[in-house]
C-alpha cells in the first residue's frame, strides 16, 4: 500500500515539475526532493527520468480519457456527442492547468521521441474515435485535420488567457468551460451544416 502511495506521490510531483520546468529542467534528484525521498529510493520505483515522465503523463491523462471517450460514444446524434466531447475537453483543461501546461511544453520542446510517445501511446485511441465521429458528421471532410482544428480551438483560449485577460472586451465568462465549448460549437455549426 505504501509503495503505491509513494508511486502516486512521485507521479503527482513529476507532472507538477515537468509542467513548470519542462522535461530538460527536471532531474531525478529534483523529483526525489519533491517527494521527500532519496534519489536511490526513487530508482526503486522508476529506472530513469523518461520512465517517470511516461508514467506521469499516462497517469495524468488516464483520468481525463474515460469521460472524453464516454462523451464520444453512445446512441445520441453525432452533433450531440461532439458537443459533449468539446464541453468535457474544456472542463478537463480548465480543471487541470498542470496537465495543460505539460502538453504545451511538449509541443514547444518538439522532442520527437516524447511527442511520438504522447501521440501513439496516450492520445491515439481518443483521437481515432474523434475522427470516426467527425466522419459521421461530415463524411467528405479531412477528419484528421478537422480533429486537429477542433482541439486547437479548444486549447487556444486556455493558452492565450494569461494575455487575453488584459485585452479589451475580456470578460470573466471567457474562462468558463461551458461558454468556451458553446463558442467553439457555434463556429463549427456553420461548417458542419445541418446535422
Amino acid at each position: 500500500m505504501q509503495k503505491n502511495n509513494t508511486r502516486s506521490s512521485i507521479l503527482s510531483a513529476a507532472v507538477s515539475l515537468f509542467s513548470q520546468r519542462g522535461y530538460d529542467g527536471v532531474s531525478m534528484k529534483k523529483i526525489a526532493q519533491a517527494v521527500n525521498i532519496s534519489a536511490p529510493a526513487l530508482y526503486n520505483h522508476f529506472k530513469d527520468k523518461q520512465s517517470i515522465y511516461n508514467a506521469a503523463v499516462a497517469d495524468s491523462f488516464e483520468n481525463k480519457a474515460q469521460p472524453l471517450q464516454q462523451a464520444l460514444s453512445g446512441n445520441d446524434k453525432p452533433i450531440v456527442r461532439l458537443q459533449r466531447f468539446i464541453t468535457s475537453l474544456c472542463k478537463s483543461l480548465a480543471d487541470d492547468p498542470e496537465f495543460r501546461r505539460l502538453v504545451q511544453r511538449e509541443l514547444l520542446d518538439e522532442d520527437e521521441e516524447r511527442l511520438r510517445h504522447l501521440a501513439e501511446d496516450i492520445f491515439a485511441p481518443l483521437f481515432e474515435n474523434m475522427m470516426d465521429l467527425l466522419s459521421e458528421l461530415k463524411p467528405a471532410a479531412d477528419t484528421h485535420m478537422l480533429a486537429v482544428i477542433i482541439i486547437g480551438m479548444v486549447l487556444k483560449p486556455y493558452e492565450f488567457n494569461s494575455l487575453g485577460c488584459f485585452l479589451s472586451g475580456s470578460l470573466s465568462k471567457h474562462n468558463n468551460p461551458v461558454y468556451i465549448s458553446q463558442q467553439v460549437m457555434e463556429l463549427l455549426d456553420s461548417y458542419l451544416g445541418e446535422t
